[in-house]
């Protein structure tokens, strides 16, 4: 009997061990920023057992209410009544994401290796925001939920997004862009903009502020894809290098910004959020052309300046583009 017990207690040891050790490795800590995979291992649980418990796990995370708050902040079409309605949509169904679940593990362990451990985002981020700042939420791994989002301090990366399952080191950019979005909400100290519009005035404030953030989100990885050949692997990086194309965005996006700018006591109307679709759309206007306001500015003020902008109200790096082009 004494020996049972001692292989008892031997055995819950072992597993109480294990356990932490599975927790850990979802938890990676650099500094105050937390690199978090918890949602992403535990949906690996999930898709293999198909055993539910997994499913209100993954509801409980803070990864989850980060991506819920996201869906019922910009109404995205995906269930918003629940976490678990959430979680249970994005995990379904379950035959299709066991097709992708090798290159999704894949996926997860070349982040962990090569982003968390390594704290690749964060040193490269620090670039491009002021000295002293420092992260104080987490970068989540998710399975499903876009190619990766911001809200307030925290942003998440969609490890499954097919755009990561064709080349994994899209990841490691992406890591970048949505990493600098919650630094940038930080430094701002400014709420995530609502799409609760109502005048041409909140609608220009809203293109400024969405400009900005995803120029700067998708400047901060050019020079990395240049040095690494990466500038053709995706199509915002295969039209910044196109000049005329450029040209024609940037006539575009200004066509469509200055509409709302300089009518600012107009009433919002059906017609005019198909009009700000367009910056969003395929041609990704405020992505490109930010990028390439950040770029021009970084070149003929340095990167102190453009990283000043940052806390300054986002109207600021618009002018500033304006006024050294």
């Amino acid at each position: 009997m004494k020996a049972f017990i001692c292989f008892l207690l031997l055995f819950v040891n072992i597993s109480a061990s294990l356990c932490q050790n599975s927790l850990s490795h979802s938890i990676i800590k650099k500094g105050r920023l937390t690199y978090d995979f918890t949602f992403a291992d535990l949906a690996i649980k999930y898709i293999e057992t198909e055993d539910s418990i997994y499913l209100l796990k993954i509801a409980n995370l803070k990864a989850t209410e980060h991506i819920f708050k996201h869906a019922n902040q910009y109404r995205y079409n995906v269930p918003r009544k629940s976490k678990l309605s959430l979680v249970k949509y994005l995990l379904t169904p379950i035959e299709e994401k066991k097709e992708i679940l090798t290159a999704f593990k894949r996926n997860l362990q070349y982040a962990k290796k090569e982003i968390a451990m390594t704290d690749f985002s964060q040193m490269i981020c620090a670039n491009y925001l002021p000295d002293n700042f420092e992260y104080s939420g987490s970068l989540f791994f998710t399975f499903g939920y876009d190619l990766g989002v911001v809200f307030d301090n925290n942003a998440s990366i969609n490890l499954a997004h097919s755009n990561y399952l064709e080349d994994m080191n899209e990841i490691r950019y992406y890591s970048l862009h949505e990493l600098h979005h919650a630094g940038f909400f930080e430094v701002k100290a400014k709420a995530m903009p609502s799409i609760d519009i109502l005048t041409f005035k909140e609608m220009a404030e809203f293109i400024e502020i969405l400009t900005h953030l995803e120029g700067m989100g998708t400047y901060v990885p050019l020079k990395l894809r240049k040095q690494e050949g990466a500038m053709n692997s995706d199509e915002d990086y295969v039209c910044l290098q196109a000049k005329d194309l450029m040209n024609t965005y940037e006539e575009e996006y200004f066509d469509i910004y200055n509409h709302f700018k300089n009518n600012p006591n107009r009433l919002i109307e059906g017609s005019d959020w198909k009009l700000v679709a367009i910056l969003s759309n395929k041609r990704r206007l405020w992505y490109r052309v930010g990028a390439l306001m950040a770029q021009v500015i970084e070149e003929k003020m340095g990167r102190e300046k453009l990283v000043e902008l940052i806390s300054q109200p986002s109207e600021k790096f618009i002018e500033t583009y304006l006024a050294v082009k």
